[in-house]
């Protein structure tokens, strides 16, 4: 599973976890997510001021995650 955002909290050896997104690795089309990667280093690299570099490493992360997220079942 692909978890975007958010944050996780222990209490009582009870874990829960809070995030903006969640994508099961079935659903992720493997060649789409790697495409989706690729673009987003691309974009990063040509990234120019602050807010263009923080959205591009945003997207960097999520195309990184879902990417991770179907490597770890193969």
């Amino acid at each position: 599973m692909a978890l975007m955002g958010g944050f996780a909290r222990i209490s009582n050896n009870e874990i829960t976890v809070l995030v903006n997104d969640a994508e099961k690795s079935g659903d992720i089309d493997p060649q789409e997510a790697q495409q989706t990667l690729e673009i987003a280093e691309a974009a990063l690299s040509k990234a120019e001021g602050k807010r263009q570099t923080i959205e591009a490493n945003l997207a960097l992360r999520r195309a990184r995650t879902r990417v991770e997220a179907i490597n770890a079942i193969s």
